[in-house]
């Protein structure tokens, strides 16, 4: 049951983090730099409790899909299970990959990469269907 508390400890740093990095570096670089804020915080809250790596990335998403669907009717609720959903793919892959390389570095930056592609991928659908 340490995953739920290290979920909850990431979401908290994550929160933390991307205002701060926010307030630093301003919106253009957000969707660069929030991946990197949060897989390094779910990755290492989970490693620093002993907590399991993917169940800590989902208690994170459903943290921030609640969050997301809090208050935006039928639209925010898809938004909460994609990132359930997501993040607990971005976990899995952070895992797969530190159980084959057996680096904690290498399997940060593979989560960040997947994650980052993911925003990139949304921000591209977003500016094609709404001219955001």
């Amino acid at each position: 049951m340490t995953f739920i508390a290290a979920g909850i400890l990431a979401a908290a740093v994550s929160w933390v983090g991307n205002r701060a990095v926010l307030k630093v570096i301003g919106t253009r670089v957000i969707v660069v730099s929030a991946p990197f804020v949060e897989e390094a915080a779910k990755t290492g809250a989970a490693l620093a409790m002993g907590a399991s790596l993917v169940l800590t990335h989902g208690v994170f998403g459903l943290i921030e899909g609640i969050y997301d669907a809090w208050g935006s009717g039928l639209r925010g609720i898809s938004a909460g299970l994609v990132s359930l959903v997501g993040h607990t793919l971005y976990g899995y892959i952070t895992y797969l990959i530190w159980q084959h390389l057996a680096g904690f570095g290498i399997a940060l930056a593979g989560g960040y990469m997947v994650h980052l592609l993911w925003n990139f991928t949304v921000m591209k659908f977003l500016v094609e269907r709404k001219g955001v």
